[in-house]
């Protein structure tokens, strides 16, 4: 055994996040707070208003056309880049709607997102009428300011048949490699009906984004004054921050406490919603946005090969297998590799980097001190056959920590039979 593995083992149980990202909240709290005072109900039903006044917005239809349109023009009043973001997918065709305020010190992303397409008859009110205007209201006031983060503001389409808009956008960033930190979907924001619902907002979070939740929960005990705490539970994964888990990045959506009886009806309608509590969920956003475009970021770690939804024979990527359709199985951006390939990382680090450890399933197989930071893919005592999740570490010197995994099914004889290498 080399020195230092136990305690190796001791980081590896209590990693909090894909990157070393702390969870106090302290920077610029005036100026959020001065940002937080200018969301009202007036602002955030100005953009309400207009969506229910299109009326239903089935993906595919012209209302969610209508829609896009208005959206695309409301962005590019706030002074915001904007563009369309079109897509194909499952037989339908829709625009997402991207509109991107730029930082002004790296290339990490941060994504606000919600959709504005709904089923059939349905005006779409809290689902996701609600999120659209937290997203629209949060662009209006934060793109008036400048953060050290790009953040970019989305509204999907397609997600009531199937997130297909948020799973084409996801499938090209990665391609394009963005660096995109974390994704806060808000879908479903606008309703309340008991005391307690009125000061809760629900997370639904994976293990690689627990971390997200933390922060949350920090941001909003620190802007205490707007009346809402955190709750996470376990993912769903039928919602739009689904497609980027798939491919690889940190994000989680938000949803209000209490049930809602009307979801995907005619019945969801705007005197279903509680201005008191959709005000209230738009200003934590805000704060919660404000606060991760701003938070320095220690070290990342981005596995770089094999890349996300392919299929590899031994090293070689022979196409893409991103299975779009099928995103309530949980494949959509699996990565199948027959034989062994190698796994290359980028580690992004203000600090000397330490090490980096290769595990599969979270558990340690293989480690490497210089760059570039590789390993051939294989077992420890076994072969490796099946589905499994490949997960990275890196280390610095300052004791910072970063993490990154994908899914893989793999089908190799290959493994090493050893303690320790």
């Amino acid at each position: 055994m080399k020195l230092g593995m136990p305690i190796l083992f001791l980081c590896l149980m209590i990693l909090p996040s894909q990157i070393s990202l702390s969870h106090d909240v302290n920077i610029q709290s005036n100026e959020i707070n001065e940002m937080i005072d200018e969301i009202n109900e007036s602002l955030v039903f100005y953009y309400h208003n207009a969506l229910m006044e299109i009326g239903p917005r089935y993906t595919g239809s012209e209302n969610c056309s209508k829609a896009a349109e208005y959206i695309y023009n409301e962005f590019k009043k706030m002074g915001l880049w904007v563009r369309y973001d079109e897509w194909e997918c499952g037989g339908f065709e829709g625009k997402n709607v991207v509109a991107t305020l730029n930082g002004s010190s790296d290339n990490k992303i941060f994504i606000m997102s919600a959709h504005y397409d709904t089923t059939p008859g349905s005006l779409g009110a809290d689902d996701d009428g609600s999120g659209v205007a937290a997203v629209m209201a949060c662009a209006k006031i934060m793109s008036q300011h400048s953060f050290d983060h790009t953040i970019k503001f989305i509204t999907f389409s397609g997600e009531e048949v199937g997130t297909y808009g948020s799973f084409n956008y996801a499938k090209d960033a990665y391609e394009r490699g963005e660096n995109i930190v974390a994704v806060i979907d808000a879908d479903m924001v606008g309703y309340a009906d008991t005391a307690k619902g009125g000061k809760i907002l629900r997370v639904f979070e994976t293990e690689r984004s627990k971390w997200i939740s933390s922060f949350s929960a920090n941001v909003s005990k620190k802007y205490g004054e707007i009346g809402i705490s955190i709750q996470p539970v376990p993912n769903y994964r039928g919602a739009d921050h689904q497609a980027f888990l798939d491919y690889g990045y940190d994000a989680v959506f938000f949803a209000h406490y209490d049930g809602y009886p009307w979801g995907n009806s005619p019945d969801d309608t705007p005197d279903h919603i509680n201005h008191t509590y959709q005000v209230k969920a738009t200003k934590f956003f805000l704060a919660l946005m404000a606060e991760l475009a701003n938070k320095p970021i220690d070290i990342q770690v981005i596995i770089k090969s094999p890349m996300e939804g392919f299929f590899y024979l031994f090293d070689h990527p022979l196409f893409p297998i991103s299975m779009g359709r099928l995103w309530y199985v949980g494949l959509r951006g699996t990565t199948i590799l027959l034989g062994s390939s190698i796994a290359s990382v980028d580690v992004i680090s203000k600090e000397e980097v330490e090490y980096v450890i290769f595990c599969i399933d979270n558990e340690f197989v293989s480690w490497d001190r210089k760059p570039p930071y590789e390993w051939k893919i294989e077992g420890k005592y076994t072969p490796p056959i099946g589905k499994h999740r490949l997960v990275v570490y890196a280390y610095d010197t300052n004791g910072n920590i970063a993490k990154d995994e994908m899914d893989i099914i793999i089908f190799t004889l290959s493994y090493q039979y050893a303690p320790w290498n």
